[in-house]
């Protein structure tokens, strides 16, 4: 056999037989020959993140009318971000229908994955093309900074940055504002689960009409900073699927590691911009987040993290009233349990969500539509979902 078929990352015995094997047969092909990132280290992945990233069979890439890059200002440490927003052609806009009488058009807002560590631009273009064409509205594409270098909550500092971005140049940009949904995958769909609640309770902010949460991260409580989980824990995926292709546990925690940090508190240069984004947010909680230099021990600080909803949404005091949701959850997912969990605890606080479950896919499977079956369905899924929501 030659090095180029050796595989390095071959399926685990205890997920093989759950697989679907059209899924098995393209991770096989693509993924289990080459190294994941969070099998090196962060600065040997960092020095040739190509080698550690790449797409597995994306979907078709059809011509929008226009897209453009908007400099998004963004505090906490000063900087920028960029904002690709998707215009759909004037064919799009007829076929789709959804141009209100003063000739706006629907738009969602989207977060791409990636662990809060990985990702750009490129990770949801496919997406984000098929959509805007298909559905007939304006797709915002958000590049919001991610970690080591900028850890939590930076990358919801940023997120919530664009999101009032866009309802501040709904005009310039042609934006209805009664019909803004957001949405992601993994990482995404936390700081859209996340975003949803703050827009909620947010004064003056039209209300979004959908959040999209694939494979979401909704509890951070639980990932341990090393070693498998406890037995204890409430997520039987975590356990069930801990070796579960393209995210078992390692990868997971490597992310969260990155994201959420594990070293004792360390000061952050810009703690006065941070309560410019939370002014609710209790002194105590800073001092939990280190951003004032606390001495707290690293796994007390990450439990603390933790414990607030802007890392963990599903503990927000309350999830009522929020917008509808659509949970898009991977059969052989660490997180599997943790998606049905969101929908359930959204359920029970009365709003409106809509589960799915896409039995024997692992957790990137929403990208693999340019080969995966179920991930051609996922996409005319969320195509769909969207159309419902913005019917004028």
């Amino acid at each position: 056999m030659g090095e180029a078929n050796i595989l390095v990352n071959p399926l685990h015995s205890s997920v093989v037989d759950r697989l679907d094997p059209q899924f098995a047969e393209i991770y096989t092909k693509y993924q289990a020959p080459r190294l994941q990132a969070d099998q090196v280290t962060y600065e040997e992945y960092n020095a040739d993140r190509s080698k550690y990233t790449f797409q597995i069979a994306p979907g078709p890439y059809p011509e929008v009318g226009n897209i453009k890059i908007y400099k998004v200002p963004v505090s906490g440490p000063e900087g920028e971000i960029d904002v690709q927003v998707f215009f759909p052609t004037e064919e799009a806009v007829a076929k789709g229908g959804l141009k209100n009488k003063d000739g706006k058009l629907p738009a969602h807002v989207d977060y791409h994955g990636g662990g809060f560590v990985i990702g750009n631009l490129q990770t949801d273009e496919s997406w984000c093309r098929q959509t805007c064409q298909a559905v007939g509205c304006i797709i915002l594409n958000v590049d919001y900074r991610m970690a080591p270098e900028y850890a939590h909550p930076i990358p919801l500092t940023d997120s919530w940055t664009a999101l009032k971005w866009t309802f501040a140049h709904a005009e310039e940009l042609r934006i209805d504002i009664s019909r803004v949904s957001v949405g992601g995958l993994s990482a995404g769909a936390q700081l859209s689960a996340v975003l949803a609640l703050l827009a909620r309770d947010e004064p003056g902010m039209p209300k979004l009409v959908l959040q999209i949460l694939t494979v979401p991260a909704v509890d951070a409580r639980f990932i341990p900073l090393e070693g498998p989980c406890d037995p204890s824990v409430p997520y039987e995926s975590y356990l069930k699927n801990e070796f579960a292709p393209c995210l078992p546990l390692n990868r997971l925690r490597w992310f969260y590691n990155l994201w959420l940090g594990t070293d004792m508190g360390k000061q952050s240069p810009f703690p006065s911009k941070v309560t410019t984004f939370f002014p609710k947010l209790p002194f105590s909680d800073f001092l939990s987040y280190g951003l004032f230099g606390t001495l707290t021990p690293a796994t007390e600080l990450r439990r603390k993290i933790a414990q607030n909803f802007r890392a963990s949404p599903i503990l927000a005091t309350s999830h009522a009233n929020l917008a509808p949701a659509y949970l898009h959850v991977a059969g052989v997912d660490t997180l599997t349990s943790e998606g049905i969990a969101y929908h359930e605890v959204l359920q029970k606080a009365g709003t409106p969500s809509t589960l799915k479950v896409y039995e024997g896919c692992g957790h990137p499977f929403g990208h693999w539509d340019g080969q995966l079956e179920k991930a051609k369905e996922y996409v005319q899924d969320t195509i769909s979902a969207l159309k419902q929501a913005y019917m004028v």
